[in-house]
């Protein structure tokens, strides 16, 4: 054996080794896994049976469960609150890219040997009819159709909105994010509008066939195997249910079954019998509702709520009584 090559080994070659130690001790630290377990105060070898009422000590618990509060308090503010901060500004970067080239005399060439590329190097097909802003974003994104149209919507919004580039991050932060941005502001709110009618009239109808409930005097008693449930586990069943009837050459109306349906289904139903039968003019339809309470002598319930016209707390006198069935009155609908 060559003693030459059995030597002892030096000082220098252990803290050679130590060193070596310390920096693999430290990439181990940041480990993902083992900063969890370090954090927890935890170990990567517990196994849930492990576990006795000895060792359960509940402050060490909740102390663990504010530990992880704040690592995604960190998490959020790092990757998502910052994140989308740098997604609105390369928004904001694509936009005026793709501005210059709206504005530039070569628009047109640019655009069709954007279209060449993406056939010849993705297998992209896009057609000359399609939105320049389409092709432009397909060009940046090539990989991912989604993403490339979702990003397209706002721009062409931002355009039609007269936006500069700088304005487009606040714009879109505005809006409450891109998901949100389909149409400009005017448009949103105009069908914002258009829907909180919708809703007004679905309601008007609802209260109009409660107070026509009040004074029905066709009222029959059911047996409940007459009676169709739909609402299926934890839905909740509409107001109303509906009767499923045959039409005779008699102009009778004959029962089979009465139906309850969940209550996401009864508004549906609810808002397109609204559409037709409830006017447009909901204050004289709501004029028209006050004065049939009134002759109904309904105070609460029913649909009337806290704010309407003659509305009294449940329990106190009425302050107007019931008139006969001579003097009752309809709404009408239409």
């Amino acid at each position: 054996m060559n003693t030459e090559t059995m030597q002892t080994p030096t000082a220098d070659a252990n803290v050679g080794t130590e060193n070596q130690h310390l920096k693999s001790s430290a990439v181990d630290d940041l480990a993902f896994g083992l900063l969890m377990n370090r954090t927890l105060g935890g170990s990567d070898s517990r196994r849930p049976s492990d576990k006795s009422a000895n060792e359960l000590d509940v402050e060490i618990i909740l102390s663990q469960g504010k530990n992880l509060t704040k690592m995604n308090d960190q998490y959020v503010e790092t990757y998502v609150v910052r994140g989308t901060k740098e997604l609105y500004a390369l928004l904001g970067a694509i936009y005026s890219y793709a501005l210059q080239i709206n504005e530039s005399p070569l628009r047109d060439h640019i655009l069709q040997r954007m279209r060449e590329i993406l056939q010849d190097v993705h297998e992209i097909k896009t057609q000359a009819n399609t939105p320049w802003l389409t092709t432009v974003l397909r060009f940046i994104i090539p990989t991912d159709r989604q993403t490339a149209y979702n990003y397209s919507k706002v721009l062409q919004v931002a355009q039609e909105e007269n936006l500069a580039a700088a304005e487009l991050p606040n714009y879109i932060k505005e809006r409450g994010g891109i998901a949100k941005i389909t149409s400009t502001k005017d448009d949103a709110a105009e069908k914002k509008a258009v829907k909180k009618h919708k809703e007004d009239k679905t309601l008007m109808l609802r209260k109009i066939l409660l107070a026509n409930a009040k004074g029905s005097e066709t009222v029959l008693q059911v047996p409940e195997k007459y009676v169709l449930n739909t609402v299926e586990g934890d839905k909740k069943a509409g107001t109303f249910e509906y009767a499923i009837c045959v039409k005779t050459a008699d102009n009778e109306r004959r029962v089979v079954r009465f139906v309850q349906v969940p209550e996401a289904l009864e508004k549906q139903l609810l808002t397109v019998v609204a559409e037709s039968t409830v006017s447009d003019d909901l204050a004289d339809t709501k004029a028209k509702l006050d004065i049939l309470r009134q002759h109904m002598g309904i105070t609460s319930g029913w649909g009337m709520e806290p704010g309407d016209v003659g509305y009294q707390p449940p329990g106190m006198p009425s302050l107007n009584p019931p008139p006969s069935s001579s003097t009752r009155a309809t709404t009408a609908i239409a």
